[in-house]
């Protein structure tokens, strides 16, 4: 018997942590931490979106989950963003987010960062497509077949994240 219980405790999960899903300095986001983004603290991003079939022609909104401390010179792990434009029926438009992982995560590209797709459900959370250093073979960014999300926000600075509502001097 005693086997068998060592086995049960070792192959349970571990309750989470009580910062938002951080545990040993890195932070895995599943669909519920994308829960309510829609009343996270929102950006209008759509005069500073980059041209063309990345970023929908309509307005453009950025959820942030929680600002960073004043001063800091990156986004902590654990940070979401969430971009999603407001064309369409929203069971059926594309958008994106990205969450910061930790350090040892997308080191050849936006250090930190995991890029996911997401779809609205009917429940009010957020399903995910796809999720990794980019999209995966046979997926597209935003219809972009030539660019994943590096592409970009490695160009950006401000620990990869591109739009100016949401620059670290901003917090």
């Amino acid at each position: 018997m005693l086997p068998l219980t060592l086995l049960a405790v070792a192959c349970s999960s571990s309750p989470a942590s009580d910062d938002g899903g951080t545990q040993n300095g890195a932070f895995i986001a599943f669909s519920a931490d994308f829960a309510g983004f829609h009343d996270w603290q929102s950006f209008d991003v759509t005069k500073d979106a980059a041209p063309g079939t990345i970023h929908p022609d309509a307005m453009l909104i950025e959820y942030l989950n929680k600002a960073p401390p004043s001063g800091s010179t990156e986004f902590p792990v654990g940070t979401i963003i969430v971009k999603e434009g407001t064309d369409g029926d929203p069971m059926t438009r594309q958008f994106f987010a990205m969450a910061k992982r930790g350090p040892n995560w997308n080191v050849d590209g936006a250090t930190g960062w995991e890029w996911f797709e997401l779809r609205n459900e009917a429940n009010g959370g957020a399903g995910i497509v796809w999720r990794g250093v980019g999209p995966p073979a046979g997926e597209v960014y935003g219809g972009d077949p030539n660019a994943g999300c590096n592409t970009c926000h490695v160009q950006c600075g401000n620990d990869a994240v591109c739009a100016p509502a949401v620059q670290l001097t901003q917090f």
